[in-house]
């Protein structure tokens, strides 16, 4: 074999043996539960959705590898708050994050079992009725989180599921009549019944009038968030124009006009 052959098959095994190099921005380590079509799971790993693939595309532009963690959403936002993580992706608002401008807008709806007559008309049909929700998650950022913020502790108003399968339980409990009503996000509950096989069993018994806002939170006292959140959005702006964010809503079923916002600026 001719020596330059030689010399090059040699570099070439020896770049296979290396570690790849690091990514010139950092990596940049965000968590949260199983909520798929925004954030999907296989075998106890985040493997895809939406909010997590319109991020690794945005964010890589500017030279950062984002890193998704599988984990409870409460624990997700404790590490973000503390620093142990980068980011959470959909928390609801919290003062000690700083939030993206909205990558998505999710309407959350209640659901009950098929063959059930109860339907939702404002709060006021919520009395005397225990409804199924999930542990710190935001459904509205209006008087729906307020009604389950003033409820909390009130186990004939709110049943709580917790974990990185929060949804996948609150499901559960809802057929196996746990309780009578569930709160989910409408696209994150049509994918669980889907998935799970159950669609012929869930009745969708009325909506909240107002969506949920889906932004990524950055720990607010980090140096570095301002760069990862102009980074974010200069990403998302490149996305739109090029069509891959088309592309993504496509992929995930996301009606066109739920999708990202790249011309608000990031939330103080």
């Amino acid at each position: 074999m001719p020596l330059a052959h030689t010399a090059l098959l040699f570099a070439s095994l020896v770049a296979a043996q290396m570690p790849p190099l690091p990514a010139a921005g950092g990596v940049v380590r965000l968590a949260s539960d199983a909520w798929c079509p925004f954030v999907c799971t296989a075998d106890g790993k985040i493997t895809g959705g939406y909010l997590v693939d319109v991020v690794a595309q945005a964010m890589a532009a500017s030279g950062y590898l984002v890193e998704p963690t599988l984990m409870p959403l409460n624990r997700a936002i404790s590490e973000t708050r503390s620093g142990d993580m980068e980011g959470v992706y959909a928390p609801p608002v919290d003062e000690r994050l700083r939030l993206s401008p909205p990558i998505a807008y999710s309407r959350a709806c209640f659901f009950t079992r098929a063959g059930e007559n109860w339907s939702y008309r404002e709060q006021r049909s919520l009395v005397g009725v225990t409804v199924g929700v999930i542990a710190d998650y935001g459904y509205d950022d209006g008087a729906m989180d307020a009604y389950i913020k003033a409820h909390l502790g009130d186990w004939h108003a709110l049943d709580l599921s917790h974990g990185a399968k929060a949804g996948v339980t609150n499901l559960q409990k809802l057929l196996g009549g746990r309780f009578p009503v569930m709160l989910e996000h409408e696209a994150v509950a049509n994918t669980l019944a889907r998935t799970m096989g159950v669609e012929g069993q869930l009745r969708q018994a009325g909506c909240l009038s107002q969506p949920l806002p889906l932004t990524i939170g950055f720990p607010r006292e980090d140096s570095r968030t301002a760069a990862w959140l102009r980074a974010l959005a200069d990403g998302i702006k490149n996305l739109e124009a090029s069509g891959s964010l088309s592309k993504l809503r496509g992929r995930y079923a996301i009606p066109p006009d739920t999708g990202a916002s790249p011309s608000l600026a990031p939330k103080k």
